[in-house]
This record gives structure tokens, C-alpha cells and sequence, in this order.
């Protein structure tokens, strides 16, 4: 016959919680990368739209010069190349204008007043000319753009070149710049404006690396995470960077955050799932334990009935004509009887203490009384049983402050084991004595003992040792040691055990002399 299959609780805890979570946190480190290169990207975007917007302010700078200048210039008359300087911009050097036609740039008759400088001016829009073709061609669409070309000549010295038109006649113009000046007169206050608290705008030069202008008063970062030449000065480079932290810092920062939020979300999911696993795998157990309870109580409570019942009837039925036998029958009933009395008294017991009803009667106890109280009214039991008995009570024990009734009642149930757990070596041992501020009953046997794995599990509800033929035929509710050690405790007491596995074991109630509890 196949075996049915069983859904393991650690099965449905995986399917349910570990498996997607993991599935979860797999996915995500492996898209954390790509989700930092997007983050990365639309920062770095972010950056150019700032450097973007100081290049056009100084697009929109040397425009409205051009227009100023335009309007107050008459070129209608103008056959050769024209110079003159600006007072009114102390950073421009010079206006230079030169007539050129639409097909050359004619400048054979190129000429100012500095023949170096001319010379240098004339190679520098020679290497230009396709660009200065385009402008050319833009102006006669109604366009204007200006172009920016460094010069050798001078440090710092660059000329805005664009193209104007009157009427049919075109001309080159050039605006002799000195860029350093420009920079730091006008271009940094706007960039003072567009870093504010949060960013570090810095200009160098290209081929010198000379800090021109920064937003951190000339302290330049040591590093920039993006540089943008600006359009009207080539050689000159603005650079980016977010005050504090780099952009892969902070992109390495945020990945961390983010590795470190999904471990923990993988650690509270991972614990809640061992927990909800082993509340499950608890839940199960003690609904098998208590199916095993109910089954092993009802037969315990069906044999002693089984038998009381039938002796009963056949004393009724007055079948007996001995005495002998009659006088049997009733030592079985009544030996019955308190059998079954005292599985009936465990399961009460149990009952108040579960649900906090237990109430214990304090008075004055001598233990020894106990121990041979349940010695004598086990006398028969043991007899029957082929058990020998060995006390040793120490007769110089004083009163204490206890329950009798429920010190005698953990007594019976150790007894009870003992006898339920004894194999060929059919011996008990009991003993009351004196330990530093505690008296105490033993009870030993020298049965099968307990194994390591099981002795911690002894005093749980519903536990009972089940290995070895013995023990697993073995009857009992598994309640007994449990009431034993909820009855020591509320005297504030404790219990030890000793067990050796085919020798025995050993069971040691300790009660405090000077007892404190209360009924």
C-alpha cells in the first residue's frame, strides 16, 4: 500500500514566505546595478542642464553686445578692414569688422594695427574657414551665431567671430576678448547663482589646467564628475560636482542603502517565517500529543472500568462461595478504584492549573509522614507487582510549610513511573534527608532510565517517554511529571532528575525549610 503523502510545515513556510522572498532580493541585487546607472545618468543629465545654462547666458551676453555695438555702428560706408577698441566693455580688447563677398573671405587686405597679432588672426580664421562659411550661410537665412577661437598671441586672449549683413555687402566681425577677465567679471557671478549650497561649478583653463573661477572662492574640488568646454571660449572647461559626495559615491552610498534595506526586509521575513514555521510545527505537535492524550486516557480509564465492572457483576451475581476470593475481588475494585481515581484527580489537577485554578493549602508538613503514607497505601500494589521497597527517612526532619495533599500527590506519580518503568530489576528506593537550605524526597529506580535527548523534554505537557518496548507500551497520560513540577514550583521548590539509560533513575523534590509561599 503507497504512503500518503504529507505536506511538511517547513514545506509550506518555504513555499510561502523563503522561496519568493529570495527570488525577491535575487532579482533586485541583480537590477540594483542597472537602476544606479539610470539614477547616475539622469543626475549627470541634471548637470549638463545646469552647465548648459551659464554657456547660454554668455551665448546671450555677447549678443546683446553685438546688438548694442550694431546700432550705434554705419557701415554703409565701410571699404577696408575697421578697428577700434571698447571703452564701455573693458574686457573686450577690440572690434575689429572686415568686408568679405559670399565666396571668399578675402584677406589679402586684412589689416590692424598689430602685424603679429594679424598674422595669427588671419592663419586662426583660415584654419576656421568652413566654420565661418557656415555662419555665411546662416546669416543670409536671418540667423546669427558667434564662434569662439582661442589665440596663441596672448594668454587668455580669445576672439567671438560672427557674421553681419547690410544690404549686399557682408562682413566679418571679431571681438578681440580677454577671457580671463570675462570670466571672472561676469560669467562668476552667475555661476555663484546656479551652484548654490549644493553644487561646486569650477572653470579651468584646458591646456594649463589653471583654475580660472570656482564657486568654492577659487578652492577647486579635487575631482569633477562632469566638464563641458564653454562654447564661446574652447579652451576654457566648466566643471561639475555635487557638494560633499561624487556621483558614484553617492550612487555606491544609495546601493548600499539599498542592499542593506533588503537584507534586513530578508532577515524580518526569514524570522517571521521561522517563527510562523515553528508555531506551525508546535500547533501540530500538541494536536497530535493531545489525540495521543484523549486515546491513552480513554483506555486508561476503560481498563480500570473494564475491570471494576466485571468483578462487580460477579459479586452480584454471588457465583464466589469462597471468602478468600470474595475478599480478592474487593482488594481489585477498591486497587481499581484509586487507579482510577487517580487519573481522574491528574486530569483535574491539570485542568485548574491550566486554567488557573490550581489553590494549594499550606500548613505544617512532615515529609517523612508523606513518603510513608504512600509507602503503606502502596504496600499491596507493590506486592502484587513483585516490587521491593527500600526507605531511608530521616527521622530528624522538622515541619515544614506545605500542601500534603499535593506533596503526596507528586509522590504517587513518581512511584507510579517507577513502576510503570522498571524492567527485571524490580527496586525502589525511597529517601528524605536535608541538602543546604532544603529537605527533599527521592524517589529511584532501576529501570530503563531516560536518554539524554528526552530527559529535557520529561516535565512538558503531554510528553511521555516512548523508547524501548517497555516504555512505548508503557500507559499514562503524560501529565504526571508536569503536575510535578507546576506542584514543586508553587512551593518554590524545584525538582532534579538523574537518569542513567538501563540503569535507573532518580528523582529529587527539593522544598525549602523556610518556605514563604502562601495559600
Amino acid at each position: 500500500m503507497s504512503k500518503r503523502f504529507i505536506i511538511k510545515p517547513w514545506l509550506i513556510v518555504g513555499l510561502l514566505l523563503v522561496i519568493p522572498t529570495s527570488l525577491f532580493t535575487a532579482i533586485e541585487l541583480l537590477t540594483l546595478n542597472d537602476q544606479e546607472e539610470v539614477i547616475e545618468s539622469i543626475y549627470t543629465k541634471q548637470l549638463e542642464s545646469v552647465l548648459s545654462s551659464i554657456n547660454q547666458h554668455t551665448d546671450d551676453i555677447a549678443n546683446n553686445w553685438i546688438d548694442d555695438h550694431e546700432s550705434n555702428t554705419d557701415l554703409s560706408k565701410l571699404t577696408g578692414t575697421f578697428e577700434e577698441s571698447l571703452s564701455g566693455f573693458p574686457y573686450i580688447r577690440s572690434f575689429i569688422l572686415h568686408p568679405i563677398d559670399s565666396i571668399s573671405l578675402n584677406l589679402g587686405s586684412f589689416s590692424i594695427s598689430n602685424n603679429t597679432l594679424k598674422k595669427e588672426i588671419v592663419n586662426q580664421l583660415l584654419a576656421h574657414n568652413n566654420e565661418i562659411e557656415q555662419l555665411k550661410r546662416y546669416i543670409k537665412s536671418g540667423y546669427r551665431k558667434i564662434i569662439g577661437i582661442d589665440l596663441e598671441y596672448q594668454q587668455h586672449l580669445s576672439m567671438l567671430v560672427y557674421v553681419s549683413q547690410v544690404q549686399t555687402q557682408t562682413f566679418l566681425n571679431i571681438l578681440l576678448l580677454d577671457a580671463r577677465q570675462f570670466i571672472s567679471e561676469v560669467l562668476s557671478p552667475r555661476i555663484q547663482m546656479v551652484a548654490g549650497n549644493d553644487l561646486i561649478i569650477a572653470v579651468r583653463h584646458n591646456k594649463t589646467n589653471e583654475l580660472i573661477a570656482c564657486s568654492l572662492l577659487n578652492e577647486a574640488p579635487d575631482e569633477v564628475v562632469k566638464e563641458q568646454a564653454i562654447w564661446l571660449l574652447p579652451d576654457y572647461y566648466l566643471g561639475i560636482q555635487p557638494v560633499g559626495i561624487s556621483i558614484s559615491e553617492l550612487a555606491n552610498k544609495r546601493a548600499t542603502q539599498n542592499i542593506g534595506l533588503l537584507i534586513l526586509v530578508d532577515i524580518l521575513l526569514i524570522t517571521g517565517a521561522w517563527l510562523f514555521y515553528r508555531n506551525v510545527k508546535r500547533e501540530l505537535h500538541l494536536a497530535k500529543v493531545k489525540s495521543d492524550f484523549v486515546s491513552n486516557v480513554s483506555h486508561e480509564i476503560r481498563t480500570p472500568l473494564a475491570l471494576i465492572s466485571m468483578y462487580a457483576e460477579t459479586l452480584q451475581l454471588g457465583r464466589l462461595k469462597e471468602e478468600s476470593k470474595r475478599q480478592k475481588y474487593y482488594n481489585i475494585i477498591y486497587r481499581e478504584t484509586q487507579r482510577l481515581s487517580g487519573i481522574v484527580n491528574n486530569i483535574l489537577n491539570f485542568s485548574r492549573i491550566e486554567s488557573g485554578r490550581q489553590k494549594l493549602s499550606f500548613g505544617n508538613v512532615n515529609i517523612n509522614d508523606i513518603v510513608e503514607d504512600v509507602n503503606n497505601n502502596y504496600n499491596y500494589h507493590f506486592n502484587e507487582k513483585g516490587f521491593t521497597v527500600d526507605t531511608d527517612i530521616n527521622h530528624e526532619l522538622r515541619s515544614i510549610n506545605a500542601d500534603k495533599q499535593a506533596l503526596t500527590e507528586c509522590v504517587i506519580n513518581l512511584v507510579d513511573n517507577a513502576v510503570k518503568y522498571s524492567a527485571d530489576t524490580k527496586k525502589i528506593h525511597l529517601r528524605t534527608g536535608v541538602r543546604a537550605s532544603y529537605q527533599f524526597i527521592e524517589v529511584s529506580d532501576e529501570g530503563i532510565g531516560i536518554s539524554p535527548k528526552e530527559l529535557k523534554h520529561i516535565f512538558d505537557k503531554f510528553y511521555r517517554v516512548t523508547k524501548g518496548a517497555l516504555a512505548h507500551h508503557a500507559k499514562g497520560s503524560g501529565l504526571g511529571l508536569s503536575i510535578v513540577n507546576h506542584l514543586v514550583q508553587g512551593h518554590q521548590g524545584k525538582i532534579e532528575v538523574e537518569s542513567t539509560e538501563g540503569k535507573g533513575s532518580t528523582f529529587r523534590i527539593l522544598l525549602p525549610i523556610n518556605n514563604s509561599a502562601k495559600p
